[in-house]
């Protein structure tokens, strides 16, 4: 394994690949197929990505790990995340979306900071399944231990106005408010329809009286 983290310290990405690969077919010294954890996985992963990997062919390979009794951990999800938020990928959310209603909710927390850009960038690409799935980890990354951050929420409805999903904008809206009530100090500041709430103020003016039935 020392000639593996020499070759990860010179970012010499195929040849991680190919060692990887060609070590897992190998056996022990005892006959025995190789065994590797998480942690080493995700070097793999990295590998992958850094030499043209999609987000999708990433969790294609997370798909495997059951295959080898692996749990995915936070390393992980994290670099799928920025995958996604970097190439603005659907079918990677599709694929999240579908792993998460396959098995139960993974046990970790997510960096809130990818989760508020992974919802940016849906809202900028119109991609309602990159928000339904990054929406999808943070909760069960929180698992309803905590609630959202503000920033969350204000992507989340970010997302649905651009979107325009005025219903579920204000939807999320009232979720918001019910989570941070007592924010009082900075409610002006987090509730104030030219500041932080602007999109979804401009968001209704595009709808105009259609946006008053949502």
């Amino acid at each position: 394994m020392n000639h593996f983290a020499d070759l990860m310290i010179q970012q010499r990405w195929i040849d991680v690949k190919e060692l990887f690969e060609f070590w897992v077919r190998s056996l022990d010294e005892n006959g025995k197929p190789n065994k590797f954890d998480v942690n080493l996985y995700n070097h793999y992963l990295r590998a992958n990505l850094m030499i043209g990997a999609s987000a999708g062919d990433l969790l294609d390979f997370v798909a495997q790990m059951d295959d080898f009794e692996l749990v995915p951990n936070l390393a992980l999800f994290n670099l799928i995340l920025k995958a996604m938020r970097q190439a603005k990928e659907t079918e990677a959310a599709e694929k999240l979306l579908d792993g998460k209603n396959a098995r139960p909710p993974f046990l970790l927390s997510v960096d809130e900071g990818l989760i508020v850009s992974a919802l940016a960038t849906a809202g900028r690409t119109y991609s309602s399944n990159l928000l339904d799935a990054s929406w999808a980890i943070l909760r069960c990354s929180l698992c309803q231990k905590k609630v959202p951050s503000p920033e969350s929420f204000l992507g989340k409805i970010y997302a649905h106005a651009s979107l325009g999903n005025l219903q579920k904008a204000f939807g999320t809206l009232h979720e918001f408010d019910a989570a941070h009530v007592n924010l009082v100090n900075e409610a002006e500041d987090l509730f104030w329809p030219f500041t932080s709430l602007y999109p979804l103020v401009v968001a209704c003016s595009k709808k105009g009286f259609e946006a008053l039935d949502s």
